[in-house]
């Protein structure tokens, strides 16, 4: 068969653009529609996308086959995989459903739903174990990465205002081998581990338990591997009907956390507010 050879680790799409000039017309007609709407393919079967494109089944198993994959089974399971690890690509699909109010009723219904979720999905008891540890433990160092990276430096700036020692364990500027060299036991860290998460980010939680520190994942439940390397992992919510995910319950997670180890901080906790407000006024820092 015509084509180019495959690196069996290249994205569907990837696959697709590669051959897309040797393609016959039918199989283009294939092409388009994965290339416009990729993550459909993960809810289709083989016959669906014949009828859909207008070309017979047997186009779509060469086809298939030309991108390097045994069978389309294969291909489709392949799109899944990058729909359930959070591809926006593999996420956006045309939404033939008829709306109902207007675009801002929607995202509010939807944005709710996501913060009602995650606060439903945790465990008090749990909470209160992860707050406790909060307030005692000899410094907090919280970490996140790519899109996670403004929720964990939202929360680090948030508790440091209720306790001292809160450090981002990947500062501007600094490796992580410099933010961990000072980990161990009585120490916590909170990674904040939303999808799609950095390659070896499993070892980066490996070697964060191993030096003795209580470890905590702020994760969705696309989470794979890394809870066995924490003390407690809360799980949230971030699917949402449109293109990119919600960050809203997260965030939600996160002031609870910070607002119940004020509490149990008590009179630490508003003396270094009062502390900071001071230093606010002598400096003319805010309005």
């Amino acid at each position: 068969m015509v084509g180019v050879t495959q690196n069996k680790q290249d994205s569907l799409t990837r696959r697709v653009h590669r051959l897309y000039g040797e393609l016959p017309e039918g199989e283009r007609k294939a092409a388009d529609f994965i290339l416009e709407q990729p993550g459909e393919l993960a809810m289709l079967a083989a016959g669906e996308l014949a009828d859909r494109v207008g070309i017979s089944k047997a186009t779509v198993s060469r086809f298939f086959r030309r991108l390097g994959y045994v069978s389309f089974e294969e291909a489709r399971r392949a799109a899944r995989a990058m729909r359930a690890s959070g591809s926006p690509l593999y996420l956006a699909e045309v939404d033939r459903t008829p709306k109902q109010g207007s675009v801002i009723t929607r995202a509010m219904a939807a944005e709710n739903r996501v913060v009602e979720g995650s606060l439903a999905l945790q465990n008090p008891l749990t909470v209160d174990a992860v707050t406790g540890a909060l307030a005692t433990a000899r410094r907090v160092c919280v970490a996140g990465f790519r899109n996670s990276h403004f929720a964990a430096a939202y929360f680090a700036s948030t508790l440091a205002q209720l306790r001292p020692g809160v450090t981002l364990l990947n500062a501007p500027g600094q490796t992580l081998g410099e933010g961990l060299a000072d980990l161990g036991p009585g120490d916590m860290v909170v990674v904040v581990a939303l999808r799609r998460r950095p390659s070896g980010f499993v070892d980066l939680v490996r070697i964060l338990s191993a030096t003795g520190a209580d470890v905590v994942l702020i994760a969705d439940r696309s989470i794979r591997e890394a809870p066995a390397f924490a003390r407690w992992t809360l799980t949230c919510l971030v699917e949402m009907p449109q293109l990119l995910d919600s960050y809203a319950g997260v965030l939600a997670v996160l002031r609870l956390l910070a607002f119940e180890t004020m509490r149990r901080l008590g009179v630490e906790a508003r003396r270094r507010l009062e502390t900071i407000e001071a230093r606010h006024d002598a400096l003319a820092e805010l309005e």
